[in-house]
């Protein structure tokens, strides 16, 4: 009964976030107050908005939300009221993030987000690797929060005023701007998993399949674009902070979608993938110009629709075969299986995979050419960053043409005999040669019809604001994802899936941080327990023992026998007398 009431409550919930930005579309901007409180010469309190950028993040939320609430009816069975309740919460936490006109009242949000990404990542709380995963998730991104919250006091102070609104670059002086612009950046950084804090939303994919689709796609790791889109005149203003941005982003994406390249987990792929568009993103944002503002928005809407699609149709897997590991799916796709079987799921994740590496016709097509056609413009003017951000945009679009042909390719076609690890891992399960497929088959229709949604709107978002192509960048976009297909077509055909090792391992970035910060932790625990126990506890310990002895000193002189009282007493005046002789002479 209680689930029932918080599916019910959810799946409303996100429809009437739909409701309310239907409702503001086209309405007069504005902006209200409430629960404020003077403390000296500052004003705290919260604060509310309503404008273009509100009803746009609005309506990415209430779909990808109203898609993934529907979708979890037919997905999750375990624990489902503690699940809905949890992802409601967590989709009011982006919603308050995203209508917040006073930073206060957007960090409400933002640490609300954390809490439950750390709870719904761990759902399935009976398997090691997701308590790893959602304790690693809150610890990284709760160290980048420390300077998120440093950064709303340096530029609130700044400012003498914490409204977003209010917040004037002018009357900030440079120091102090920077300083606040790249303590925010550190918590985006954090929330966005972009370098150097990327390694904890690969790690996060134990949690169930619509709660990634909804952390990746529309809330979380989307709430950082949409921070620095909001306080655009605040970082742009901040030209240090740009470049930083656009140097974090560029070595972001290319790392991300190197490791994509070689994931093989079907969520895993997508995880770095989303890491990767997201630094896309952060790109556009760091030309510093409304051309990349507008880009960056642009693809974060056309993301959301795929992204979301994608992990969805990860979930169908996951339902249905039982595992999200390519080294295990390839024993139904020696015969092409998963496509003759899930006929709609491989539809709608092919116009996926299509939009994601940036196909024509496709939303992520038109989303990504808008990115790399800004950074033209910038690099044109002569910028620096402009430049970079350029080639690391083309190059990032050849390779993620490569793993989504790759991931269309080992999934869903008739393999041919592979060398090496995977063969010796059939070999070794015979079981798996011949799987019993009569069972297998597509996902009701309460998962399916998300899916549907999501597809149409992979296709129908790139048309949205009007098709304002440059043709020269098209075709150079089409180049370049035929240059990143070929050699994934190529390489299938051959039977052959390289994974060099320092891919593989990710460039041991995990292991890297293990030795530089878990390992010293944990001796300076032990060396804290060590004093605790042995040099502070050691005293403790002695002045008690100390103390134990005295009193059963004092407690063996009281004998009861007079004589031995007068004969102390006697011996303690002559002992006073012969000392006040030797002090006086």
């Amino acid at each position: 009964m209680i689930a029932t009431v918080w599916r019910v409550t959810g799946v409303a919930f996100s429809l009437l976030i739909l409701l309310f930005a239907a409702l503001l579309h086209g309405a007069t901007p504005g902006q209200v107050a409430f629960l404020n409180s003077p403390v000296g010469d500052l004003t705290i309190g919260f604060a509310a908005r309503t404008d273009d950028l509100t009803v746009l993040l609005l309506a990415v939320v209430g779909v990808i939300a109203t898609c993934v609430q529907v979708y979890s009816l037919g997905y999750l069975q375990e624990r489902p009221a503690s699940y809905h309740a949890l992802v409601t919460l967590f989709t009011a936490a982006m919603v308050t993030v995203v209508i917040s006109d006073s930073l206060f009242f957007l960090l409400i949000g933002w640490e609300v987000m954390g809490a439950c990404s750390y709870l719904l990542i761990g759902h399935y709380w009976e398997r090691r690797d997701a308590r790893s995963g959602a304790v690693k998730a809150f610890l990284m991104t709760r160290f980048a929060d420390v300077g998120f919250l440093f950064g709303i006091f340096v530029l609130g102070v700044g400012a003498h005023t914490f409204r977003i609104s209010e917040l004037d670059p002018a009357r900030i002086s440079p120091g102090v701007l920077t300083t606040g612009a790249l303590l925010l950046l550190v918590g985006v950084i954090g929330k966005s998993a972009q370098v150097p804090l990327q390694t904890w939303l690969p790690d996060a994919m134990p949690g169930p399949s619509p709660v990634s689709a909804l952390i990746h796609a529309a809330t979380m790791v989307a709430a950082g674009v949409f921070l620095i889109a909001r306080l655009y005149t605040v970082f742009s203003a901040s030209q240090t902070t740009l470049t930083v941005l656009a140097i974090v982003a560029c070595v972001t994406m290319l790392f991300a979608a190197l490791c994509a390249s070689a994931a093989v987990e079907v969520k895993r792929v997508l995880a770095w993938s989303t890491v990767s568009q997201l630094a896309i993103m952060f790109s556009a944002l760091s030309l510093g110009t409304a051309g990349g503002r507008h880009a960056a928005l642009f693809h974060l809407v056309t993301h959301a629709a795929f992204k979301g699609l994608l992990f969805l149709c990860a979930g169908v897997l996951l339902h249905q075969v039982g595992s999200a590991a390519l080294v295990v799916l390839r024993r139904y796709t020696r015969r092409g299986r998963l496509r003759k079987a899930l006929r709609v799921t491989f539809v709608t994740m092919t116009v996926g995979l299509a939009a994601l590496a940036g196909v024509p016709g496709f939303a992520g097509f038109f989303s990504k050419d808008t990115v790399i056609e800004a950074a033209w413009e910038r690099a044109h003017d002569g910028s620096a960053i402009g430049w970079v951000v350029l080639v690391s945009v083309c190059l990032t679009a050849a390779l993620t043409a490569f793993y989504c042909v790759r991931l269309w390719l080992w999934v869903f076609f008739r393999t041919p005999a592979l060398a090496g690890g995977v063969d010796a891992f059939e070999e070794g399960n015979a079981e798996l040669d011949d799987p019993d497929t009569s069972k297998l088959c597509d996902a009701p229709w309460v998962m399916l019809a998300p899916l549907v949604l999501l597809a149409v709107a992979a296709i129908a978002l790139g048309y949205a604001d009007g098709v304002h192509l440059n043709w020269v960048i098209g075709l150079i976009s089409t180049a370049l994802v035929v240059l990143g297909a070929f050699p994934a077509y190529s390489l299938w055909r051959r039977g052959a899936d390289p994974r060099p090792v320092v891919l593989e391992r990710e460039f041991g970035v995990d292991p890297a941080y293990h030795g530089a910060v878990v390992v010293p932790v944990r001796w300076l625990a032990k060396l804290t327990v060590a004093g605790d126990r042995d040099v502070v506890g050691a005293y403790v310990r002695a002045a008690g023992r100390a103390g134990t002895l005295a009193s059963q000193g004092f407690r063996r002189l009281q004998t009861g026998n007079a004589q031995t009282y007068l004969t102390a007493a006697v011996i303690g005046v002559v002992a006073l007398a012969v000392l006040a002789g030797v002090i006086g002479s």
